[in-house]
């Protein structure tokens, strides 16, 4: 079934019978009634086209998010290896060291 609009209410014709309805209070009444739908239809008109923008802005901000989020795991990633590298050195360092100790004190193992 489509979707009832403005036109449709403002066009539609009832059967008028001995004891009905007064036509003009009727009339007054779906007036009111169209006056609204159309306010309606038009607010959801402009809530539809500022949720499209919103999920676009979301859309950007998550893109955003995940170029920032990328760079922070690069740069975290990039420490730890520097870190590696520098504990290496120093492990290897400690061995000539205590290796460099052991030459001059026998007693040290």
């Amino acid at each position: 079934m489509p979707r009832l609009t403005p036109m449709d209410i403002f066009n539609k014709d009832f059967k008028q019978s001995i004891r009905g309805y007064d036509v003009q209070e009727v009339n007054e009444f779906l007036d009111i009634v169209i006056r609204d739908f159309e306010e309606l239809i038009e607010e959801n008109k402009q809530l539809k086209e500022q949720l499209k923008k919103e999920k676009q802005l979301a859309s950007q901000r998550k893109f955003q998010g995940d170029e920032s989020q990328d760079a922070l795991i690069q740069d975290i990633l990039h420490r730890l290896e520097r870190l590696e590298r520098m504990m290496k050195t120093f492990e290897g360092g400690q061995g000539a060291a205590q290796q460099m100790h052991r030459s001059y004190d026998p007693t040290i193992r």
